[in-house]
């Protein structure tokens, strides 16, 4: 069945809307009451900002004729009235307002309400430093809670098995953002509590303060500070704040910022591997250099004690020879005497070991006489 009506394009619909918004009376200058949130100066002089209450959040633009009016410094968590038009972007299909003076009222609701919880937690001494925890930069298991398919899962994991792959990892997923994100993030924490983690980190990639919002609920808080192991806050950016941040043990500027906190680089373990190898060969090598120069030190004292006792049995044995030459009856020889004996060799002591016809033999320096006994006589 064929339906008679025009085909409109998207271009179409956008302009008519714009023109619908244009013309209607109770769209313009109105005042408009919120809190500023995402507030952006441009570089031109225009302020880029959006105006929240605790349900709805709407876009909101101030071109620098109407900036240069404002006479205070609009900041976020300020709360303002504006004095603006709803208009229509009909690029992107989206309206926002057009504000054209901004009076500030106040800081907002929102804002006090954290600021009042945020002392409360320090007044309990959440935040005391003595109650962080150091960090095991050598783990067997690390927990992350992150949104699936995010930009921040994917950095922890990479960098976490690119400096130290030897940790398991355990990932509990969670929305990070939204009205359901506190209850799922306190879930997952819950759930994370159940393992036997050596570190927990909780991160998101960066955003607007209300899309960290789900990082400052109470229980998720307290449930962070009494965590059983030590915990990494990796939420949003370095400029981005929550009280997850205060709580935690450690805090990241960003989700690789976190696998960085939570384990050592591999490559820092093997340098130091391979200096102490290095430092063990050195001392050894002084060692055995130590000991070589001792033991040539010792060989050479060792060589002159047995030369010096050497040279002491030398001389004795020396004197000891030259005491038995003297003793040697022998030796009397050279002195002029001479040594009698008879016939069997016996030396000749008495007259009356002679007998007239007996043989005897005279032994002089240089030889023997031998001669027969004519006469014996007292």
């Amino acid at each position: 069945m064929a339906i008679n009506k025009p085909v409109y394009t998207v271009s179409d619909v956008n302009r008519y809307v714009k023109a619908l918004v244009a013309n209607d009376d109770h769209l313009k200058y109105i005042l408009v009451k919120g809190e500023i949130s995402n507030f952006k100066p441009g570089a031109n002089g225009h302020l880029y900002f959006s105006l929240k209450d605790k349900e709805s959040l709407i876009n909101v633009a101030m071109f620098n004729s109407y900036a240069r009016s404002i006479d205070f410094a609009p900041e976020n968590g300020q709360e303002v009235v504006l004095l603006a038009s709803v208009d229509v972007y009909p690029t992107r299909g989206t309206y926002q307002l057009i504000a054209y003076e901004m009076h500030e009222v106040g800081r907002g609701d929102i804002l006090l309400e954290l600021e009042k919880l945020k002392q409360q937690l320090l007044k309990e001494g959440l935040f005391d430093v003595s109650r962080k925890r150091p960090i095991n930069i050598y783990p067997k298991a690390i927990g992350v809670i992150t949104a699936k398919n995010s930009a921040a899962i994917k950095d922890i994991l990479f960098n976490i098995k690119r400096r130290y792959p030897l940790a398991d990892i355990y990932v509990f997923y969670s929305a990070v953002q939204g009205e359901s994100a506190p209850k799922e993030l306190l879930a997952a924490f819950n759930k994370a509590q159940e393992y036997d983690l050596d570190t927990l980190i909780i991160g998101r990639g960066g955003g607007a303060s209300e899309d960290l919002s789900a990082f400052n609920d109470e229980t998720l808080v307290r449930a962070v500070a009494n965590s059983k192991m030590p915990v990494i806050a990796a939420v949003g950016h370095e400029v981005d704040s929550t009280l997850i941040d205060f709580v935690a043990d450690k805090r990241a500027s960003t989700p690789t910022g976190a696998a960085e906190l939570a384990t050592v680089d591999i490559r820092e373990i093997e340098q130091k591997f391979q200096y102490a190898i290095m430092n063990m060969q050195e001392s050894i090598y002084s060692q055995l250099s130590e000991m070589k120069q001792d033991i040539s030190f010792r060989n050479e004292e060792l060589n002159d004690a047995i030369k010096d006792k050497i040279d002491e049995l030398k001389n004795s044995l020396e004197n000891k020879k030259n005491h038995l030459s003297a003793l040697n009856p022998k030796s009397i020889l050279s002195r002029g005497y001479s040594i009698t004996s008879d016939e069997s060799g016996h030396v000749i002591m008495s007259r009356k070991d002679v007998k007239a016809g007996m043989k005897i033999s005279t032994s002089i320096k240089d030889g023997t006489i031998v001669s027969e006994v004519k006469d014996v006589e007292d």
